[in-house]
């Protein structure tokens, strides 16, 4: 009987396609300590690559800068290239072209912009004066008005003090600390401006230089090397897209939205369509802070809760009408993404970066997700960034 069952021991041990017990109590705990080790190196890793890009975000903003304006200008040095102008040439044109054209613009649009900022705390205050009094128990309509009169009085500095000392001066935005986004100073500022500058133009002149090197990097075999090169053409041609389609909305966002203002009278109007033009690269955001700012400028303009109303709900109609329904159908569901994943990423971008952060979001996941789509390891997180439930990828 030993023996019989010492043969059929052998047997099974010999044999591989005999079905192997259940797993000892010893294999299962090293298994689940090995996935502990392996999440917690992962949630470690994670946590020390967002600290890096936090603390290396004076050098990385003008990187990711230069590139997202490289994806959008290099159609432009590429129809000069095929004209017969040097690249070198037509990428300086071009630059130089943006560098006046943005001076120009800043310039027009300063004065009425740095008084339209003036004028927004003037706006906050009244519509505290005006919620404060109707909340009031004072009975005689004659007090109201008395003293609705006497605080906006004070509210414009006409009235003296009563202790004949100088008031002190009125609370107001400084528009000049919004050029400075993310910077220490002035001269952080200006130098980040140079650093994006000279690299857009390094960008433009270089072309497809740095794809064919990083191909050539890969190595053979020469399928790895063509699908490093589709997946390099994929990123490049999403990105030009997604960036000319944002352009596009973008502007016919501004143009309706200071075309609306224009038309209920609101003063600015070109200045309100230049800044949801701008903001509106921040999803959803962008056009609730236009719409809170709008909405306060016709408060103090009409004096009427309705026409503030009506003035804030021409920059939501457009953000709605033009930024969603026409995105969604130009982009398609290559660069398409689901809400929550545009506000975490709005989030933590953020968090790292600041401004430049809110500003640069979208462009940097989009990038990732046509990563995402085109690796096939990475593929399922794409799907979760995507807002499909098919993989895109191919």
């Amino acid at each position: 009987m030993r023996e019989a069952a010492s043969t059929v021991r052998d047997a099974r041990r010999g044999d591989p396609a005999a079905p192997a017990g259940p797993p000892g109590p010893w294999r299962t705990a090293l298994h689940g300590h090995s996935g502990a080790r392996t999440a917690s190196v992962v949630i470690i890793a994670v946590v020390v690559v967002c600290v890096a890009i936090h603390l290396a975000a004076a050098f990385l903003i003008p990187i990711v800068v230069s590139l997202v304006v490289c994806y959008a200008l290099s159609p432009v040095v590429d129809r000069l290239e095929r004209w017969h102008l040097p690249r070198p040439i037509g990428a300086a044109l071009v630059v130089l072209l943006l560098i006046v054209g943005g001076a120009v613009a800043i310039n027009r649009m300063w004065n009425g912009a740095e008084s339209l900022l003036a004028q927004l705390p003037a706006a906050v205050e009244k519509l505290r004066l005006t919620i404060a009094v109707s909340r009031s128990d004072i009975p005689d309509t004659l007090s109201h008005v008395e003293r609705t009169a006497s605080e906006l009085q004070k509210l414009t500095g006409t009235s003296p003090p009563a202790d004949g000392k100088a008031a002190a001066p009125a609370f107001a935005l400084d528009g000049r600390a919004l050029l400075l986004m993310g910077t220490s100073s002035a001269v952080a500022g200006i130098v980040q401006l140079a650093s994006i500058i000279f690299l857009t133009y390094f960008l433009l002149a270089a072309g497809d230089l740095f794809r064919r090197k990083l191909v050539h990097l890969v190595g053979p075999p020469l399928a790895r090397q063509k699908a490093t090169l589709e997946v390099l053409d994929h990123i490049h041609a999403l990105n030009q897209r997604y960036l000319a389609v944002v352009a596009f909305i973008n502007i016919g966002v501004g143009v309706c939205t200071g075309a609306g203002l224009a038309l209920i009278g609101l003063e600015h109007a070109a200045i309100w369509g230049v800044a949801i033009a701008v903001l509106h690269v921040i999803p959803y955001l962008g056009a609730a802070v236009v719409a809170v700012a709008v909405a306060l400028a016709g408060y103090l303009q009409f004096g009427s809760p309705q026409m503030a109303l009506a003035a804030a709900a021409v920059p939501i109609a457009a953000s709605v009408l033009i930024g969603v329904l026409l995105q969604a159908s130009l982009l398609g569901r290559a660069a398409s993404m689901n809400a929550p994943v545009v506000f975490i990423a709005l989030l933590f971008w953020a968090m790292l970066w600041g401004a430049w952060g809110l500003l640069l979001a979208m462009p940097i996941m989009v990038a990732i997700k046509s990563v995402c789509d085109r690796v096939e390891p990475l593929a399922g997180f794409g799907k979760f960034l995507g807002n499909n439930d098919k993989v895109v990828w191919r």
